[in-house]
């Protein structure tokens, strides 16, 4: 299965249709860890801040290993149902060493309540995994406690997160429908199975914030080429009716485009 550590510290950047982009002094919390532990965020320090065709770019202190490009949802109240589509491209894991080492680019999206709880969906190019081939996942963390790819997930279909593999330059339709109190996921338009709500103590409660992104870890950060970050999320939509609202990226990737209902973001 896959294994990677993620510290998503991503700072909101907040911006309106039709105007550019300006940095927000609003940082998030660590988002992700391995599988077997669980690691603290570093504060993200830009070190630079410049802008580059309306968008603005956090440029990484010197051996960042993770960089980003996010749409944030920032609606007063979360959704309950959400839906988009993600391109699915092969990417290059190989880094400045010639080797893929454990390098991983991601597309997904995190939802997150009140108590801490999360899950994720998406797919993965992990050169941890069997196939470094987008593969799909799903996550799910307890009071802010990451437990693992898969976890709590019951399948429904033949479409498995951790095997199936979405066919390279198609742009999918991917999903969540929280039920019942349990969270559905959906590939293509259909649902392909669940995390019940017994899963976390309590319950899943109502969804505080949602981010999509697409992102790298670089085992060997600090030279070229880096591992390949390129995708584009379209066609999001949610049962509010809200919309992304702010991006982010870090060099050296851009967002060459956005709007509320997606954005492309590359190498």
């Amino acid at each position: 299965m896959f294994q990677r550590e993620i510290l998503m510290k991503r700072a909101i950047i907040s911006t309106t249709a039709g105007a550019g982009v300006a940095l927000a002094a609003l940082l998030l919390p660590a988002l992700g860890a391995s599988a077997g532990t669980h690691q603290s965020a570093h504060v993200l320090v830009p070190a630079k801040v410049t802008s580059s065709s309306g968008v603005t770019i956090v440029h990484n202190p010197a051996g960042e290993q993770y960089s980003w490009a996010t749409g944030f949802d920032s609606g007063p109240a979360g959704p309950s149902w959400m839906q988009e589509n993600f391109l699915i491209q092969n990417q290059s894991l190989k880094d400045r060493t010639g080797s893929n080492e454990d390098n991983h680019s991601i597309t997904e999206t995190f939802v997150r309540d009140a108590a801490g709880n999360a899950f994720e969906f998406g797919v993965s190019s992990d050169a941890q995994n069997a196939t470094t081939r987008p593969t799909l996942f799903t996550t799910a963390w307890t009071a802010g406690n990451f437990n693992g790819y898969e976890a709590g997930f019951v399948s429904s279909t033949s479409v498995k997160p951790g095997s199936f593999n979405p066919p390279v330059g198609t742009s999918p339709e991917f999903g969540y429908w929280i039920t019942g109190g349990n969270v559905w996921f959906t590939y293509g338009g259909k649902y392909f199975g669940y995390i019940p709500e017994s899963y976390w103590p309590g319950g899943f409660g109502a969804v505080t914030g949602t981010q999509t992104y697409g992102e790298v870890y670089d085992n060997s950060p600090g030279g070229s080429p880096a591992p390949t970050m390129n995708g584009r999320v379209s066609n999001y939509q949610t049962n509010t009716g809200s919309h992304l609202t702010a991006f982010s990226i870090s060099f050296p990737y851009r967002i060459p485009s956005a709007s509320g209902t997606g954005f492309t973001f590359g190498s």
